[in-house]
């Protein structure tokens, strides 16, 4: 059953999501690290499968995004997993826009959250 809107774990569960997004765009991959798990495993828009290690080394690179804003960010608790969705709306360098959804799976271990798992789905126009 999902956790009251009021809820400290949905809280830090949010506070979190909102710290990795920050650290993906400015490429801070030392706060990348100490986010995500030791198994994390994450499914790029294209399907590729990655592990955390090419997660941080992608992550190194400066992404190719302005003017990104997050929409309908939900979250959801279930004991020690918590999953996050949301809208993502962005620019690229050569102007053109690009929306993406991405789920994140948080697990809490030893009274710690960490991300698990991340995929990012292109949305496309109808």
């Amino acid at each position: 059953m999902a956790a009251d809107p009021g809820d400290a774990d949905e809280v830090a569960v949010r506070r979190m999501n909102d710290d990795f997004v920050r650290a993906y765009l400015a490429s801070d991959v030392a706060r990348l690290r100490g986010m995500v798990s030791d198994d994390f495993v994450g499914i790029l828009a294209s399907g590729l499968v990655i592990d955390g290690p090419r997660f941080l080394r992608l992550a190194a690179e400066k992404p190719d995004a302005s003017d990104l804003r997050l929409r309908d960010v939900t979250v959801r608790l279930y004991g020690d997993a918590a999953l996050v969705g949301a809208l993502v709306n962005y620019r690229r360098a050569d102007g053109s826009d690009v929306r993406t959804r991405y789920t994140i799976v948080f697990a809490r271990k030893e009274g710690r959250w960490a991300i698990a798992w991340v995929q990012w789905t292109r949305v496309v126009a109808p």
